[in-house]
């Protein structure tokens, strides 16, 4: 079972992703100037926001509303809130990159070793 821990360990692994603090003071990772990942909290429960460039992810996750608590489809990207408890590493590790390299660029999301970033998921 996954933890924000767990999220920290992943981002650290892609180039150029620096911990920082969102507008009202929660733990965010950044790739440049875009959140890639963030820490929301609901009754002591760690929630995990990321973000995709696939625009049918609302319907693809629609049968895991007890995972996926929240999902805003937007104009160029979609915005995932999952419960971390009901993600296992693996797929925490796959949302993480997929969210790193549409906010990141394709410069940064390029230059990411796949092999070593999943390496120990």
């Amino acid at each position: 079972m996954p933890t924000w821990n767990d999220v920290t360990d992943l981002a650290r692994r892609l180039p150029d992703a620096v911990l920082g603090s969102a507008h009202e003071g929660s733990p965010t990772w950044y790739a440049g100037r875009h959140p890639f990942a963030r820490y929301r909290e609901d009754e002591s429960r760690e929630i995990v926001q990321v973000w995709s460039g696939d625009m049918d992810l609302a319907a693809q996750l629609a049968d895991r509303r007890d995972t996926f608590v929240r999902v805003d489809t937007f104009d160029f990207r979609v915005s995932a809130w999952a419960w971390l408890d009901r993600l296992g590493r693996r797929e925490l590790a796959e949302l993480l990159l997929d969210s790193y390299r549409i906010r990141g660029g394709i410069r940064r999301a390029g230059r990411v070793d796949e092999t070593a970033y999943f390496d120990g998921t």
